[in-house]
């Protein structure tokens, strides 16, 4: 059985570049983390990845920002 835990956004960079790349959050069950997906534009080889994924943010849960957690 799959669970869905988060979700994933397309955006456009607002500079120049207008690069895309996804961003969204995944609840892991005691807090929200906010990432972002971006491609790999220096990748050389076949070993290295095609995306980099960015953590930016973790929110935990208010009970845990109320036990000062």
């Amino acid at each position: 059985m799959a669970k869905t835990v988060g979700a994933l956004w397309l955006k456009e960079r607002k500079d120049d570049n207008k690069k895309k790349y996804l961003a969204g959050e995944i609840d892991l069950g005691f807090g929200t983390l906010r990432i972002g997906v971006f491609r790999n534009e220096n990748k050389e080889k076949e070993e290295q990845p095609d995306y980099r994924i960015v953590l930016f943010e973790f929110e935990p849960l208010k009970s845990q920002k109320e036990d000062g957690q």
